[in-house]
């Protein structure tokens, strides 16, 4: 099985980055889903089903602006097979992230909220490629997305998620903490059986 080949693996990684290159070099965007362990039929059978070996000249024609499949994402089965394309993926409602993020980043990111899977998002306005897991995202070097993605499909938490989930639960706790403080603040302040008053006169 493709989940139990580490090379098949390896090639898909590489093939796959390859062609986001080429994109991101082009000002192309594409938003590419990379199946784990949680099955996606719910979103690819909403899709156009292709059942296509995967291949960077399918994903360059796919996502090229004049075809009529480049809208949506496609996703990718943890078989390494191309499922389908034009497949709409839950958006993020996560307050917290950057204003900056467009609908792909978000799409990308609301559905590793939900599932294990791994997208690769490319922007055609910053021509750079980024990759959510766990409902993170990461942003730099291509050789770091290539690696944090050769992490996940190892079954490990790539360094910078594992990072960024420390800081969101080091900033959960203090949230927590100040808003507890501040309850029992408001408790002093405002006492359940204020003391009557009596009339001295």
């Amino acid at each position: 099985l493709f989940r139990e080949n580490s090379q098949q693996k390896r090639n898909l990684v590489e093939s796959t980055l390859h062609s986001c290159l080429q994109m991101s070099q082009q000002g192309i965007g594409a938003l590419i889903v990379l199946e784990q362990e949680v099955g996606l039929k719910n979103f690819s059978d909403r899709g156009t089903q292709l059942n296509s070996t995967v291949s960077e000249q399918l994903l360059l024609s796919i996502f090229h602006p004049s075809s009529p499949l480049h809208d949506g994402a496609v996703i990718i089965s943890n078989k390494g097979y191309l499922l389908a394309a034009q497949c709409i993926l839950p958006v993020s409602m996560n307050s917290r992230l950057s204003s900056s993020l467009g609908t792909r980043h978000r799409a990308a990111i609301g559905l590793t909220e939900e599932t294990d899977a791994a997208v690769l998002i490319v922007s055609e306005e910053r021509r750079e490629i980024s990759l959510s897991y766990r409902g993170q995202l990461i942003r730099g070097a291509n050789e770091d997305i290539r690696k944090a993605l050769l992490d996940v499909f190892a079954g490990n938490i790539p360094d910078a998620i594992r990072e960024k989930e420390t800081k969101d639960t080091y900033r959960k706790n203090k949230l927590k903490k100040a808003k507890k403080t501040t309850e029992m603040s408001d408790d002093l302040k405002t006492p359940d059986n204020p003391p009557l008053e009596t009339n001295k006169g």
